[in-house]
């Protein structure tokens, strides 16, 4: 198995505006957006200055039937929550 460090694992599900909490949405639902795509993190991400890394073939544990993928991102030491914040707001720009 290899190493994901200093890697944390982004899901799209954390930023659908359609789901609940208890589903995997983990950002508040004012920075939530509807329909978002690993490809769209991974931008978002870019954007922000992080180094990324895009896996298409891995699927969201809760909806497995989905064909999400999932985003890396070197967060540099920062939280994870904070990060998410970031993104999220990275992504409702990139939306308007």
């Amino acid at each position: 198995m290899r190493s994901r460090k200093p890697f944390i694992i982004y899901w799209p599900q954390y930023f659908e505006a359609k789901r609940s909490r208890a589903k995997g949405r983990r950002v508040p639902r004012k920075f939530a957006v509807d329909k978002v795509k690993s490809s769209d993190i991974a931008t978002a991400a870019k954007r922000l200055g992080y180094n990324v890394q895009q896996e298409n073939t891995y699927r969201y544990p809760r909806t497995w039937w989905d064909d999400s993928g999932r985003v890396l991102i070197d967060i540099k030491g920062k939280k994870k929550s904070k990060v998410l914040i970031e993104i999220a707001k990275e992504l409702k720009k990139g939306i308007k």
